[in-house]
């Protein structure tokens, strides 16, 4: 147990208790953003790397949630933005990357599949919001957008997997 006047970062074990509480948290995240194990995986990676080596800029426990998941996402656009660097040499090998991605990452569930469909933006926030419970105010921190807008991509979402899961029962029904 942590005196009130030590440092949050003076206890290892602290940070990896506050970890081992978020990890599914981490990985949800990173799949959402990346969809792709093998990113997701380096993406944690250099969180957790960041996350510690930071850790004494923490000042409350009670933020650590907010706080790891925001390196999170920032590390998430590094990979992207990363990738977007990449250059295929031809458009073949192009091809073949996508079908390998696609026999890596099944889609285990309706609201998986439903949600791969979907905006980026929106994704993010809904698995934010339903899959890891924050709230709207702490999605707000983390994405640095305003409640409004959080507020809004969530029912953006909502409808737009209604009209999807809509359109796909209209498919079997006609």
């Amino acid at each position: 147990m942590r005196e009130s006047n030590e440092p949050v970062n003076s206890n290892p074990e602290a940070f990896e208790r506050l970890i081992n509480t978020v990890r599914v948290k981490l990985y949800k995240t990173g799949m959402a953003i990346l969809k792709n194990d093998d990113d997701v995986c380096d993406a944690i990676q250099e969180t957790l790397l960041s996350a510690y080596k930071n850790f004494g800029s923490l000042r409350e426990e009670q933020y650590f949630s907010t706080w790891i998941i925001r390196i999170m996402i920032n590390k998430c656009y590094d990979i992207i933005k990363k990738k977007q660097k990449v250059a295929y040499l031809n458009e073949k090998m192009e091809i073949e990357a996508d079908d390998a991605y696609y026999d890596r990452y099944k889609e285990d569930s309706t609201v998986e599949r439903v949600l791969n469909q979907i905006n980026p933006d929106l994704k993010l926030v809904t698995v934010l919001y339903y899959y890891d419970e924050f709230s709207v105010k702490e999605i707000s921190e983390m994405l640095n957008l305003p409640e409004g807008t959080v507020k809004s991509r969530l029912a953006r979402a909502r409808d737009k997997m209604y009209e999807i899961l809509k359109m796909e029962e209209g498919e079997r029904i006609g």
